[in-house]
């Protein structure tokens, strides 16, 4: 699965991977609350979400207490 993110001007724009249809969470709920924010994220922020850890698909999601992109 591949996630993009390009800005046009100012404008953000996402590629969100069609997995994220069926998986309760991916990289999109990391990235969108900082987009909503206004934070223009790096090709640097990106690359650090490579680093931690994958959603182990919780019974009860503790999100974002675990260590999903951590």
């Amino acid at each position: 699965a591949m996630f993009l993110l390009a800005y046009h001007g100012k404008t953000p724009v996402l590629g969100v991977p069609s997995c994220a249809m069926y998986s309760k969470r991916t990289v999109l709920d990391l990235v969108l609350p900082r987009i909503l924010i206004d934070e223009e994220l790096t090709a640097e922020d990106i690359a650090a979400y490579g680093h931690g850890g994958l959603c182990l698909d919780c019974g009860v999601c503790t999100f974002p207490h675990c260590s999903f992109g951590k």
